[in-house]
């Protein structure tokens, strides 16, 4: 199974791959995990990220945040203008 799912990691968008290394640091569990590659797997940059920005607690925001070098406010204002357009 672990060969499987680091094949799809590898399909991943720079943004996809983010949000799966922010679960993983949160040591969520690996079914949940997989679940999350195989959603992540097949959008780009701009739709993982919006659809990141909407399932995200706080801590996943800020760790998400961390690793694009931006804040969490500026991801909160993304969302805010990705759901109006």
């Amino acid at each position: 199974m672990a060969k499987t799912t680091d094949v799809k990691k590898q399909k991943l968008s720079y943004v996809g791959l983010s949000v799966i290394e922010c679960f993983e640091e949160a040591g969520l569990d690996d079914v949940y995990i997989n679940e999350k590659i195989e959603e992540f797997s097949d959008l780009k940059n701009y739709a993982s990220l919006h659809k990141a920005l909407r399932i995200l607690d706080d801590g996943n925001m800020a760790r998400l945040a961390k690793k694009l070098e931006v804040s969490v406010d500026m991801l909160n204002a993304t969302l805010a203008v990705l759901n109006k357009i």
